[in-house]
């Protein structure tokens, strides 16, 4: 897959591991459903992260993909976990029909990228933040 309606490269705002209380090298604390951490199909496999992007939108009403396994971009991974909040420049600076700015619902995610639409007046080159979690 490859990124859809982004403008340029997004900007990484973060980018960190979820380490829950271990050392940063340590993975003895990632268990799979009790005790069956035998190193297969089921088991837990590295940390958690948490990122915030920026991205700008040539069309902010329309379909936007940003691809966690596309190389180029500033945070990639394997699997997408959560998308926390997509929040966009309308809402930021108060222009018109920011109320109707977030993204229309139903429209978010598959297991390697973020999917959105842009809810009217987004119009062109809308900046998005977006945090999520991934692996």
């Amino acid at each position: 897959m490859a990124n859809t309606n982004v403008k340029g490269t997004p900007t990484a705002l973060l980018n960190t591991r979820l380490w829950a209380g271990s050392p940063a090298d340590s993975t003895a604390w990632l268990q799979s459903p009790m005790g069956s951490d035998t190193g297969g199909a089921e088991s837990a496999v590295g940390t958690m992260s948490m990122a915030v992007i920026e991205l700008v939108a040539d069309d902010g009403d329309a379909a936007t993909v940003y691809d966690l396994t596309l190389t180029s971009n500033p945070v990639t991974g394997t699997e997408l976990i959560a998308v926390m909040s997509i929040i966009s420049s309308a809402e930021e600076d108060g222009t018109a029909g920011a109320a109707s700015a977030i993204p229309v619902a139903g429209n978010l995610s598959s297991p390697t990228a973020i999917k959105f639409t842009g809810a009217g007046a987004n119009g062109k080159d809308t900046t998005y933040r977006i945090a999520f979690l991934y692996r």
